[in-house]
């Protein structure tokens, strides 16, 4: 499990995405931020970050607090079955859990400028 009830989310986690009005009920939005040095990638139905370390790369994330120990159990199982790994970065606000790959896959489609929401918008997916 994870040691912080802080999370970044990208994706289908975001407020108005498909995951979020299932678990909206538990999910505190905090604020919206962009995050310096990971890269966003599309699968087509969902996105998936990586950590580069390049300045240049952003991704855009909401921040949210998760009280409920069930939700956050339920969320952290279902990113982890799709092969994303859970790791930790500092923002203002603490230590913050966001999911990612370990590496981009050949052929993914890099998304420009790191918004998920504006790019499954733009493209309709």
């Amino acid at each position: 499990m994870t040691e912080t009830d802080l999370f970044a989310f990208y994706g289908s986690l975001r407020r108005g995405m498909e995951n979020y009005n299932v678990y909206a009920e538990h999910l505190q939005y905090i604020r919206t931020a962009v995050v310096k040095g990971y890269a966003l990638y599309s699968l087509i139905d969902y996105p998936y970050a990586v950590k580069t370390d390049n300045p240049n790369d952003l991704l855009v994330v909401e921040l949210f607090a998760i009280a409920d120990l069930q939700t956050k159990q339920i969320i952290h199982e279902m990113e982890l079955d799709a092969g994303y790994i859970f790791s930790t970065l500092t923002l203002t606000e603490g230590k913050i859990g966001i999911y990612t790959f370990a590496t981009a896959g050949e052929g993914d489609a890099h998304v420009p400028g790191g918004d998920w929401v504006v790019y499954h918008r733009t493209f309709g997916f």
